[in-house]
């Protein structure tokens, strides 16, 4: 008799498929590492998830703060490779990750000091299906030598 209860306690167990568990976050993550020191000051970091493909005017992204722009802000003292999560819509295509640095004016001064992209400096475009998790999206800012911008001048 224990002999069954325990099979059937252990068939049980293993059947179990998380049924009452809430469904999975979806979402990006990955960690910031930091080379060398800003050579403006550093007001914010953030990292940005863009909806829109590039070029950006900075209008675009202030107005499109939390509903097309996601931020994600770090903190700019001291500068130590950090790691973060980004919850995202399922389904919906981002076209620009990167960590963005204010320096000045919150509307006007602004620079990509780092994105994620491919082997060719493409920018990398993320769509996730609903509880997907992509992670390792590592983002490597060197502030010796910065991207090309995403920015219409």
């Amino acid at each position: 008799m224990k002999k069954l209860a325990f099979l059937l306690l252990t068939f049980f167990i293993l059947s179990c498929d998380k049924g009452l568990a809430p469904p999975g976050v979806t979402s990006i993550s990955g960690t910031v590492h930091f080379i060398g020191t800003p050579k403006d000051s550093v007001k914010i970091l953030a990292i940005v998830l863009v909806q829109p493909p590039p070029l950006y005017t900075d209008s675009i992204l202030i107005n499109g703060l939390n509903t097309t722009v996601l931020p994600f802000l770090l903190s700019p003292d001291p500068l130590r490779d950090t790691s973060f999560t980004i919850g995202v819509k399922p389904d919906t295509v981002y076209h620009y990750l990167g960590i963005a640095q204010n320096y000045g004016n919150l509307f006007t001064d602004w620079k990509v000091i780092a994105f994620a992209h491919d082997e060719k400096d493409s920018a990398l475009t993320f769509t996730l299906r609903s509880g997907e998790r992509r992670s390792g999206v590592d983002l490597v800012v060197r502030f010796d030598s910065l991207p090309r911008q995403p920015f219409i001048k």
